[in-house]
């Protein structure tokens, strides 16, 4: 199996990474860096073309354009693909995201309040691709920031950590805290690696069962990703 990500950023491709590896046991070797473009170093971005680091607009314009998507499935790959296309939820706001926001009247709506939000950008994203692709896209949806499902891992109790508004530097505190002296190194290591040893848990199956259950819209994700397991599964025993 061969799955291809589009992502906001490098860390989120890592976590994502981490991810299939835990849900599906994908090895990174099976995985296509699409967006951002990985191999180029962060000292670039400036001087590169917008179309090869990413942001949300980025990953906007893949979608109404569809030509690097297209390019993905139309590659020679011998196996069976699919995409996960990253959106956080935390732009929702602007004028040209324009999504549908639910109300969320009390902690106790959380979770129905992630549901509905994620619902409603998977269907702006659907309507920006003109709802191509179907049965090949798993929607990687993060309430407010991709920090939130990081901060699974860190946070202690069983609290939603969706329900952060600003899971980034919530994250900060958490690691403050739990990460020995001689760890805090990798909070100044390049954005890929960090997020990639942060969010390592994940590849583990019974710590990332555990992590699932902590944000909604993780849980979400993952259980999307089930429709995947039969072509990973069958790709194993190949």
């Amino acid at each position: 199996m061969i799955v291809g990500i589009f992502a906001e950023g490098r860390g989120d491709l890592a976590v994502i990474t981490n991810i299939l590896k835990g849900s599906l046991n994908i090895d990174r070797s099976d995985i296509r860096y699409e967006l951002p473009e990985y191999e180029k170093d962060q000292t670039d971005l400036s001087v590169m073309p917008e179309e090869q680091h990413s942001s949300w607009t980025v990953v906007k314009k893949v979608c109404l354009e569809r030509d690097k998507i297209h390019k993905f499935f139309e590659n020679p790959i011998e196996q069976e693909s699919f995409i996960v296309l990253h959106l956080d939820t935390a732009e929702r706001h602007r004028e040209d995201f324009n999504v549908l926001h639910p109300v969320k009247k009390a902690a106790s709506d959380s979770k129905e309040y992630c549901y509905l939000l994620r619902n409603n950008i998977i269907d702006k994203m659907n309507g920006w691709h003109a709802n191509s692709y179907q049965g090949k896209i798993a929607y990687a949806i993060a309430i407010e920031e991709m920090d939130a499902w990081v901060l699974t891992i860190y946070q202690n109790g069983n609290a939603d950590t969706s329900a952060h508004q600003r899971p980034k530097e919530k994250l900060n505190t958490e690691l403050n805290r739990v990460l020995r002296e001689n760890q805090k190194s990798i909070l100044k290591a390049k954005t890929f690696e960090k997020y990639d040893w942060l969010s390592s848990d994940f590849r583990k199956k019974r710590k990332f069962s555990v992590c699932m259950t902590k944000n909604e819209s993780l849980k979400l994700f993952c259980e999307s990703l089930e429709a995947f397991r039969p072509i990973a599964e069958g790709s194993d025993n190949s």
